[in-house]
């Protein structure tokens, strides 16, 4: 028969393997991709890059190999000048892709007509690379006089500039659903006229990585915008 000491030390050392091998597993899974990790496992013989964009539910991007081919790509987004975009909700896995080992370059495309692009993105046989893409978004809203007497969201174009004002690089459209407009990481200038209300707005908006930005233009003081991300700028 076992001492109660004797005993004790059997169920300690029992209960101790049994964590060893629970840390392993976790640990397998979120390197491979694993069932613990959200991820389907990565196929034989490959390596996944997950994109990590501060937030940003989806973007269009495309891969390219050594040789500049074109191996891969997504395009789940509508472009920032359709009248028609706004958010999907809903929480998702990031995105994603599984490739041979090797060494590719990583292009995301913004509502800009600057992309951005990353060189040299070495995947590892059979692991997980988590790769920051330094974007950000921001959001325009635009208020007019409603037929109540109030104020109401509408749909105008308007322009993205960059800081100095030198060069226009985009266009977009506000929007009465969520909508935010995807840029590189950096400070733009926005415009928004509107001839048939004599408008004639510019705006600083500062881009930074996993922090969306709302812009509020209006004849008068703008309503709050309950349940959207981010601080309303005041006109």
């Amino acid at each position: 028969m076992f001492a109660d000491s004797e005993r004790w030390m059997i169920r300690f050392l029992s209960v101790a393997a049994l964590m060893a091998s629970a840390v392993l597993l976790l640990g397998c899974a979120a390197s491979t991709g694993g069932a613990g990790s959200g991820f389907p496992p990565i196929p034989e013989g490959k390596g996944r890059i997950i994109l990590e964009t501060g937030g940003i539910n989806e973007v269009n991007f495309y891969v390219l190999d050594e040789e500049d081919e074109e191996i891969y790509s997504e395009t789940p987004r509508m472009p920032g000048s359709s009248p028609i975009g706004y958010e999907r909700a809903g929480i998702r896995l990031p995105q994603f892709v599984d490739l041979a080992a090797g060494s590719y370059t990583l292009v995301v495309n913004t509502d800009i007509r600057d992309s951005v692009e990353l060189f040299d993105i070495q995947v590892p046989m059979g692991e997980m690379r988590y790769v920051q893409i330094p974007i950000g978004r921001f959001q325009l809203l635009y208020f007019a006089a409603s037929a109540e007497g109030g104020q109401e969201r509408r749909q105008v174009p308007f322009l993205i500039y960059d800081y100095n004002m030198n060069t226009v690089l985009g266009k977009g459209m506000t929007s009465t659903e969520v909508r935010y407009f995807i840029l590189p990481v950096g400070t733009y200038k926005v415009r928004l006229e509107n001839s048939s209300t004599g408008i004639d707005e510019i705006r600083p908006v500062q881009v930074g990585f996993g922090r969306p930005q709302n812009l509020s233009i209006a004849p008068q003081q703008a309503p709050e915008t309950p349940g959207e991300e981010g601080e309303a700028t005041s006109p």
